[in-house]
């Protein structure tokens, strides 16, 4: 009864879709329309996140509960108060004018109440007459003032809250920003000025559909200009590094070379565990578990994370970063990678669980600490809030330091170049996604992972074999970090081996 119900009330919609339904079994064979609708199903369970279903309500309010960090950072000084315009008249002329022409002088306001009082030392805006002359012009509100001399209207300055102890002002318009959420890790900062410039432009792009709709729920549109003061430590800014195996190297009863085939076939050909496992025993008669596959890498992993912060050098002037996406227990995770734009190595790397800003910050941190001498970097990246969040962060952690700012960025919105400044920053992100689909083809064999320890363990090994022994064709062959002690190593699982041994002569603190 429902659905014949839906029907009486929709009929024209419901004549539509038969149309179409009766158009497809025209055009399309039974085997066909079987495949049609097991597409639909998979877009209606979710399973097809390349094909959108269309959200009416979303199309008519794109500016819905948008999240959008402003790209401009507050000002950490208040703008010096505009000087007063000169006044154009003269008062004294006027009165003089004044009792030439009526043979009397002009006398001042006759005050019939003292709340009409008007401030000594205000004074017209128009002829500079003082107080004594002016009377308030709009009752009860008196923030306007009328003059007897010159017949102009002057604004009273309205007292404005203490901004003394204020210490971030909008960027727009000067005003001294409230405290307006407080968290345990991020203090909320707004603009209450309703003539702000970035208030009023954010306003007017809201479609009549979405100004009917703030007006019910204001709280569901981000209008003013807001700024989040992250509380993030030192310590919650360090990389984290792979758990140490219970296997160590050392007790390892396989020769060297083995531990290279492992790595040489689990890493740098992206084959799985137990696809590794199979090689060396069809091929090279090692027989050796997965298992032992595993721990393998999980042992390398811990000296060879102090061989990529050690080796890879400088950061470049100018890095594209991005998230890709994993699975870690069936849940979704992320990685968080940055290459350079010159040299094309991966700079930083950090696995997380979360797409939110004190990752991206973690990441991000430790490619301003490779920028030599403090310089500023230059990111690109995608719309992530997370990114200009944690720039503000890093850089207003250097200004109070006493250093110049860590990053200057741009955003690349979008697969379409639909501005001036996606189109000059697309190559940079699509550097950053070529990296990223040479990341999925070297995680896909693992299918997901058991633990965070063990995304890492494989990002670790990744991001050493990109760095050090992948051959790079927009370098001439060369490689990203090119290392003098592995030109004289003939093989690839010898040359893992060299990393290795470079590795553990590391102090432990590197």
């Amino acid at each position: 009864m429902g659905f014949l119900s839906k029907e009486r009330r929709q009929p024209t919609l419901m004549r539509r879709i038969e149309s179409f339904a009766a158009w497809i079994c025209r055009k399309f064979l039974r085997a066909e329309i079987e495949l049609l609708v097991a597409v639909l199903m998979a877009v209606l369970a979710g399973r097809r996140r390349d094909i959108v279903i269309r959200d009416d309500f979303r199309q008519k309010h794109p500016h819905y509960r948008q999240f959008i960090v402003d790209p401009n950072p507050p000002a950490t000084a208040p703008p010096p108060p505009p000087k007063p315009a000169e006044p154009t008249l003269d008062w004294r002329k006027l009165c003089a004018d004044y009792e030439a022409k009526h043979g009397k002088p002009l006398t001042p306001v006759r005050r019939r109440s003292p709340k009409s009082h008007v401030p000594a030392g205000l004074t017209c805006q128009h002829c500079g007459a003082p107080s004594d002359y002016l009377s308030f012009n709009d009752g009860k509100l008196r923030s306007q003032l009328r003059c007897k001399v010159c017949k102009g209207l002057s604004q009273v300055q309205r007292r404005l809250r203490r901004t003394d102890r204020a210490n971030h002002w909008c960027p727009y318009c000067g005003l001294a920003l409230y405290r307006w959420k407080v968290k345990p890790h991020v203090t909320s900062y707004k603009c209450g000025n309703d003539h702000c410039p970035a208030y009023l432009h954010a306003l007017a792009r809201l479609n009549r559909a979405e100004k009917k709709l703030q007006r019910q729920r204001p709280s569901q549109f981000s209008l003013r200009y807001i700024y989040r003061d992250y509380h993030f430590s030192r310590a919650q800014l360090q990389l984290p590094a792979p758990d140490f195996s219970r296997v160590a190297l050392s007790r390892i009863h396989s020769p060297d070379n083995v531990l290279g085939l492992v790595l040489a076939y689990h890493i740098s050909c992206g084959l799985s565990s137990r696809m590794t496992a199979w090689c060396l025993r069809n091929i090279h008669q090692i027989r050796l578990s997965y298992q032992s596959v595993l721990n393998y890498c999980q042992a390398a992993a811990v000296p060879l994370h102090r061989l990529n912060l050690a080796y890879t050098g400088p950061s470049d002037p100018l890095c594209a970063g991005d998230e890709v996406f994993i699975k870690i227990n069936s849940d979704r995770a992320y990685t968080f990678l940055f290459i350079g734009a010159e040299s094309h190595k991966i700079t930083s790397y950090h696995v997380a669980d979360k797409r939110d800003t004190l990752n991206a910050t973690i990441a991000m941190n430790h490619v301003a600490r490779c920028a030599p001498g403090g310089r500023t970097t230059h990111l690109v990246f995608d719309g992530l809030a997370a990114y200009p969040a944690g720039v503000h962060f890093l850089n207003a952690d250097r200004t109070k330091r006493g250093l110049p700012p860590a990053f200057t960025f741009n955003q690349v919105f979008g697969l379409e170049n639909l501005d001036d400044i996606s189109e000059q920053w697309r190559p940079f992100k699509q550097l950053i996604e070529r990296l990223n689909r040479t990341y999925r083809f070297h995680t896909r064999a693992a299918c997901g992972f058991d633990s965070m320890n063990g995304a890492l363990t494989l990002t670790v090994l990744f991001v050493a074999y990109y760095n050090f022994l992948r051959p790079h064709s927009s370098l001439s062959g060369d490689r990203p970090v090119h290392l003098d002690q592995l030109d004289a190593v003939p093989t690839l699982q010898a040359r893992w081996c060299k990393l290795l041994d470079m590795a553990l002569a590391l102090p432990q603190a590197a």
